[in-house]
C-alpha cells in the first residue's frame, strides 16, 4: 500500500487539508494526517502540493506525432503514453471523417488495442468515439465532409462488429433526419453515447434529438449553432438548446484558444460543473513542437499548420483541433477563474460520468481506480499514478 502525505487533496466536491490518501491499485481510504500508517506502507511526499484524481478526456484524436487512425501499430500506444504523461489517466479514442476503408481498419485496430490492455505507462483506453462521418456539410470545421451522408444499418453493424462492441460514442448532425431514428435505436440497443456535432440544427431540432437519445454536445460553441436567421425567421440554436435542457451534458475544448474566458465562465454558470466536461480535442501535434502537421490519418489526412498554440487549416479558415493536453486544459480553467473544485470535476468526475465509468474513474472515492495526480503549488504536474503505479 502507498500513502500520499503532506499534500492538499482536491476532489470534485471539496478541498481536504491535513489528510493522507491511502491506495494500492484502488483507493483504500482517506485518513487524518495524524493517524499512524499501516505497517509496510510506502509513503509519497506531495511536498505541500495538490493531490487530484486522474483526468478523463472524452475527445482525443492523437498526440506525440501520431493519430489513432494511423496504420502504424505503435501509434495507439504512443498516443496513450503521451497523454498519460500529462495527467490523462483514461480517454476515448476519437476518429474523424475519412475514407471508409481507413475508418474500418482504424476501428478494428483500436478494438484490438482495448482488448490487449493498457500499454506500459499509458492511459486506459475506455472506448472508441466516432466523430463522423454523419456530419453537416455546412458546419464541418476542419472535418473532410464532402456531402450529406446518413448512416445505414449495414455500416453501423459492420463498424460495431469490427470494434468488437467497443464503440462507446457516436457524434452526428441531427438535422440529417433520415438516419436519426436508426442511430437512436442502434445506440439504445448497444449502450452508446450519442452526441450532437458539426451540425447546422436549430434549437427545436436539437431538443427533438435529445428526446431520441442525443444527450451530449460535442465541443460546444465550435461548429454548433446559436441564434440565427433561417429566411426571415429567427431561430435559437444548439447552444441555447444545451442551456434550456438540464439533461444535456456538454464538452468545451479547454486549450485557451477555442473558447474565450467569458464563454467558459458563462457555460459553467448556466450548466454547472456536473454537466460540463473539459476536453482536449487533441490532434497528432499535441505534446510536440511541430509547426506543420496532418489532421487525421497520415497518408490521407488534411495538412495543417500549428500557429499561436493551436492547429489551423493552411488557409486559416478554421481551427483544426487542439495541440493541448489535459494539464493545459485544467490550468486554463483555473486561469479563467473557474473555482478549483469545479475545474477538477470538469476534468475528472463529470467526463467519467458521461463515459459511464464513474464507478471506477474520476474521483478519490474508496474502491475507485487509484488514478492519482500530484501538482506543485503552481498547479504544474509533478507525478502521475495509474491504478496505483507511478508512471511519471
Amino acid at each position: 500500500m502507498k500513502a500520499i502525505v503532506n499534500g492538499v487533496l482536491v476532489t470534485p466536491r471539496a478541498v481536504l487539508r491535513n489528510k493522507t490518501l491511502l491506495f494500492d491499485e484502488t483507493v483504500v481510504g482517506i485518513a487524518d494526517s495524524a493517524d499512524p500508517l499501516p505497517a509496510g506502507t510506502e509513503t509519497v511526499d506531495a511536498g505541500g502540493g495538490y493531490v487530484l484524481p486522474g483526468f478523463v478526456d472524452l475527445h482525443v484524436h492523437g498526440g506525440g506525432g501520431y493519430d489513432f487512425l494511423d496504420g502504424d501499430t505503435g501509434a495507439i500506444d504512443a498516443i496513450l503514453r503521451l497523454h498519460a504523461a500529462h495527467g490523462t489517466t483514461s480517454l476515448f479514442a476519437t476518429t474523424l471523417t475519412c475514407p471508409d476503408e481507413i475508418l474500418f481498419a482504424g476501428v478494428e485496430r483500436l478494438a484490438a488495442a482495448i482488448e490487449r490492455g493498457t500499454p506500459e505507462n499509458g492511459s486506459d483506453l475506455l472506448g472508441i468515439h466516432l466523430e463522423g462521418p454523419w456530419l453537416s456539410p455546412s458546419n464541418v470545421g476542419a472535418q473532410a465532409v464532402k456531402g450529406e451522408r446518413t448512416p445505414t444499418k449495414s455500416e453501423l453493424d459492420r463498424l460495431f462488429a469490427l470494434s468488437r462492441g467497443r464503440v462507446a460514442r457516436i457524434d452526428a448532425a441531427p438535422e440529417l433526419s433520415a438516419g436519426i431514428d436508426l442511430l437512436s435505436a442502434f445506440a439504445s440497443e448497444h449502450g452508446i453515447l450519442l452526441s450532437i456535432a458539426h451540425s447546422a440544427a436549430n434549437a427545436e431540432t436539437a431538443l427533438a434529438a435529445y428526446e431520441k437519445g442525443f444527450t451530449h454536445i460535442t465541443h460546444l460553441y465550435c461548429s454548433t449553432t446559436t441564434e440565427h436567421k433561417e429566411g426571415q425567421t429567427v431561430h435559437a440554436g444548439i447552444v441555447e438548446a444545451a442551456y434550456l435542457e438540464d439533461g444535456i451534458t456538454v464538452e468545451l475544448i479547454g486549450d485557451g484558444k477555442h473558447i474565450p474566458r467569458e464563454t467558459m465562465l458563462l457555460c459553467f454558470k448556466i450548466k454547472g460543473a456536473d454537466k460540463v466536461a473539459l476536453v482536449t480535442d487533441a490532434m497528432r501535434a499535441a505534446g510536440t513542437d511541430d509547426q506543420t502537421s496532418i489532421l487525421g490519418e497520415k497518408a490521407t489526412g488534411t495538412p495543417v499548420i500549428v500557429e499561436d498554440g493551436v492547429a489551423k487549416l493552411r488557409d486559416r479558415s478554421s481551427f483544426a483541433g487542439s495541440v493541448a493536453t489535459m494539464d493545459v486544459c485544467f490550468k486554463t480553467a483555473l486561469r479563467y477563474g473557474v473555482p478549483l473544485c469545479d475545474a477538477v470535476r470538469s476534468c475528472t468526475l463529470t467526463p467519467a460520468g458521461i463515459a459511464g465509468v464513474a464507478d471506477r474513474k474520476g474521483s478519490l472515492d474508496v474502491g475507485r481506480d487509484a488514478d492519482v495526480l500530484l501538482f506543485d503549488g503552481n498547479f504544474d504536474l509533478q507525478s502521475v499514478f495509474i491504478r496505483g503505479k507511478k508512471i511519471r
